[in-house]
């Protein structure tokens, strides 16, 4: 049997005929033309820069095939295309440089592409378009078979989460559109391995492009820039270290469900130290996550003019590479780290010490069985607890509701705000009294039942005014205005001892020993109050101090190795 000769290992990292590698380089598009590739060809341009590419010390390029181009009539494909498809692959080949060629290029910088004769049918959910789609990416699957040493993986498309369709199409189309890509993929290239290029929209959204819904896919991809508009809650620019936290956070995430690659990343200018600051402390932390490459947008600027160039200007500036051939000063470090990656160690990938609780039911569309999450809302407040938390200097990770508690490595979780169903709190009270070490905000009135009351150690009484005023925890004050469903429930303690009350004398703080274990339930949002002022540095030290509260209460220290 045939070996093949790129696959994945045991710990998710690429490799090369049994050997471990790390795909480090760019996307690509020529700068003269951008996205008009396939139909200008500027074939010296193109060979200039891989072998640049190469030069510079990089090994991978990623690029994308403009469905129009490949497909302009339905089930009539471009012989012209398609034979500069293979001449690109045969570059690349010839100079060693690995590839990930983008397959359905709807979503490109800013920008809507479709063949004409698409017109208003759905991507996803309309059988005619499933059909076309399918047949496209066997055949171009089929064109990349034949250059098996050089193509890594096969990407079934760039950011289709942000198409308009995904919206618009159920949640089980676009899965079932994901599988279907896959299989398509693999009756032209059985062993090649397959991603689909997505960004961060996976966390703070539904889009239907979800985490371990992905059929056939081998790997996750993850995208982001730091850019505030395009996240859940905003920061102080590129120095931010909250910005900083972004990326490699929503890596974590995807590496809690499987292999992931830091697919396209940048800093959306390319002048000024704060790029440089922004890299140094945000590519060794997508490192730790356990990413497993890196891929800037893009190589060079582009000089193109017409869509989308014209509408986003700011695209055009944000290549690595300067007119003088070299990495632009402020952005070395990548290149720096792409050099030294290889040699460093694998990290860790685990629940960490501290475990952030992605609950069962994340997305909400089509799920009558969540019981009240919003990846938007519920992102914010996992950002804000894993920002804090790894400020204080604990090693955070994740837990997911659909899995079993026994075994994970961290002894302590920590839910923001998330709803939970009746099966999950029942997990949870077994984890808790073997030992463990719960902190909870924000517990949803939904979730409440008995096998709550018994963790807890406190009855639902009453719902009151969504208001708790007045209330001194952790040498402070604390007004909070935020709390699940905008009610704020009254309790009755039983076995737990009450922390911190309002004003009126009603429980907001309580901690609950437990079995073995310890509770600390907060029954307002303090992460919802924090997020709102997320952009403002000067007050992050009350999250800390918040944080570090909480862990008190149910036994966990600050780590020796930071400072107050």
């Amino acid at each position: 049997m045939k070996r093949r000769i790129f696959a994945l290992d045991d710990q998710g990292y690429f490799t090369q005929s049994g050997r471990r590698i790390f795909p480090l380089g760019v996307n690509y598009w020529p700068a003269s033309c951008g996205v008009e590739m396939w139909q200008a060809w500027p074939a010296e341009e193109i060979q200039r820069d891989l072998d640049l590419l190469r030069k510079l010390g990089f090994n991978c390029v990623r690029f994308f095939l403009r469905w129009q181009d490949f497909e302009p009539q339905p089930g009539r494909y471009s012989a012209l295309a398609f034979r500069r498809l293979t001449q690109f692959l045969g570059w690349c080949r010839e100079r060693k440089l690995l590839t990930q060629p983008s397959l359905i290029v709807g979503w490109m910088s800013g920008g809507i592409f479709w063949p004409e004769w698409k017109q208003d049918r759905n991507l996803f959910s309309h059988p005619y378009m499933l059909r076309r789609a399918t047949a496209f990416a066997t055949k171009a699957a089929r064109a990349c078979a034949g250059f098996p040493e050089t193509v890594l993986a096969i990407d079934q498309g760039n950011e289709i989460c942000c198409l308009p369709d995904c919206l618009a199409a159920p949640p089980a189309a676009v899965a079932h559109w994901c599988g279907a890509m896959s299989r398509a993929i693999r009756r032209g290239y059985p062993d090649v391995l397959v991603i689909s290029g997505n960004e961060q929209a996976q966390v703070t959204a539904d889009t239907g492009w979800r985490f371990g819904a992905q059929p056939g896919c081998d790997l996750y991809s993850m995208h982001a820039y730091p850019n505030s508009a395009w996240h859940s809650l905003s920061f102080d620019g590129m120095t931010d270290p909250l910005a900083q936290s972004l990326l490699p956070f929503y890596t974590k995430c995807a590496r809690a469900f499987g292999p992931v690659m830091v697919q396209e990343f940048g800093t959306i200018f390319t002048i000024g130290e704060c790029c440089d600051e922004y890299l140094r402390a945000m590519l060794p932390a997508c490192q730790a996550a356990g990413a497993n490459g890196f891929l800037w947008w893009s190589l060079r600027d582009f000089d193109a003019d017409g869509h989308p160039y014209n509408k986003n200007a700011f695209e055009g500036p944000l290549g690595l590479v300067g007119a003088d051939d070299r990495v632009k000063p402020v952005l070395r470090f990548f290149q720096e780290f792409a050099r030294t990656l290889p040699s460093l160690p694998a990290p860790v990938v685990d629940q960490g010490d501290v475990a952030l609780y992605w609950p069962r039911h994340y997305y909400l569309r089509d799920d009558p069985l969540n019981p009240g999450n919003d990846p938007r809302a519920l992102s914010r407040r996992l950002v804000i607890a894993n920002y804090t938390l790894t400020q204080l200097g604990h090693r955070v990770g994740l837990v997911r509701g659909d899995q079993p508690l026994d075994g994970i490595s961290a002894r302590t979780i920590v839910i923001t705000g998330a709803a939970l169903t009746a099966s999950e709190v029942s997990a949870l009270t077994a984890w808790v009294k073997t030992g463990g070490r719960l902190v909870w905000h924000g517990i949803d009135v939904s979730t409440w039942g008995d096998a709550l009351s018994e963790l807890v150690g406190a009855s639902p009484a009453d719902l009151c005014a969504p208001r708790a005023e007045g209330v001194t925890a952790f040498g402070l004050e604390w007004d909070f205005k935020d709390f699940p469903r905008h009610t704020f429930l009254q309790v009755l303690p039983a076995q737990a001892r009450v922390v911190a009350a309002d004003r009126r004398g009603h429980p907001v703080l309580l901690r609950h020993d437990f079995g073995r274990g310890q509770v600390a339930a907060c029954l307002a949002q303090p992460d919802d109050a924090f997020a709102a002022h997320s952009d403002d540095r000067t007050v992050r030290h009350l999250w800390s101090r918040w944080y570090a509260g909480m862990l008190d209460l149910v036994g966990v220290a600050r780590p020796e190795s930071t400072t107050a």
